[in-house]
């Protein structure tokens, strides 16, 4: 339990490289709702320990001996669909992320994804979401996720700042970024992501901009 009582979410971490691991222990060491309960180095061990101690998430590589994370990540959704998995690159993978999302991942971070960003990416994950790192985001949305087939259309208005915001949200913006672009304050800027989120029917940042660009709202 964290110092909340809000019980920690349980993380596999495996990765070939020792130093990967001991980098990512080291990031998660102060995130008291997130404690690491096993490690491994290949996606065998990925699916053996997913079995074995019945984490809440494995995060894991996608390039690695014996059994790459695109293989365990499907048998681990399959054997223990309670799982959650989010997969580790060093580079924007294409074919990689279309195999991910066909096994059904929460979401793809880069390993050089910052302390902060790899804490708060698995928060997201724990809450039902999905995360990407902003490198791969405008493809992963351009390429795999908008459907090709026209969708109903949607009678959204937004005001001038919000189509801004959208603007920069859909090009991976994170708030604190679109807050200095804009001169504005964060909190002023997560007001406007609450609203476009109520307008558009959608739940998370992801869903905003496959949304975004299901309609045309953006020119990006």
């Amino acid at each position: 339990m964290g110092e909340t009582g809000i019980r920690a979410a349980r993380v596999v971490v495996v990765d070939d490289d020792e130093l990967v691991r001991e980098n990512i222990r080291t990031y998660l060491a102060g995130a008291r709702d997130i404690e690491i309960v096993g490690v491994g180095a290949t996606g065998f061990e990925a699916t053996r320990l997913a079995g074995a101690l019945e984490p809440d998430i494995v995060m894991m590589d996608i390039r690695m001996p014996v059994m790459d994370g695109i293989s365990a990540a499907e048998q681990i959704r399959s054997l223990y669909p309670h799982i959650k998995v989010v997969l580790l690159t060093t580079f924007d993978d294409d074919d990689a992320m279309l195999a991910g999302l066909r096994a059904g991942v929460a979401g793809f971070l880069l390993k050089s994804t910052s302390p902060e960003d790899l804490v708060h990416g698995l928060r997201q994950v724990m809450a039902g979401g999905t995360v990407v790192s902003p490198g791969p985001t405008a493809r992963l949305v351009r390429d795999y996720l908008v459907r090709p087939e026209p969708v109903d259309q949607m009678d959204v208005e937004f005001s001038v700042r919000e189509q801004e915001v959208l603007e920069l949200l859909c090009q991976a913006y994170t708030n604190q970024e679109i807050a200095e672009k804009l001169y504005v304050r964060e909190s002023t800027v997560k007001s406007h992501v609450s609203s476009i989120m109520a307008k558009l029917g959608v739940s998370s940042r992801l869903k905003v901009v496959v949304r975004a660009h299901e309609l045309g709202l953006v020119r990006h």
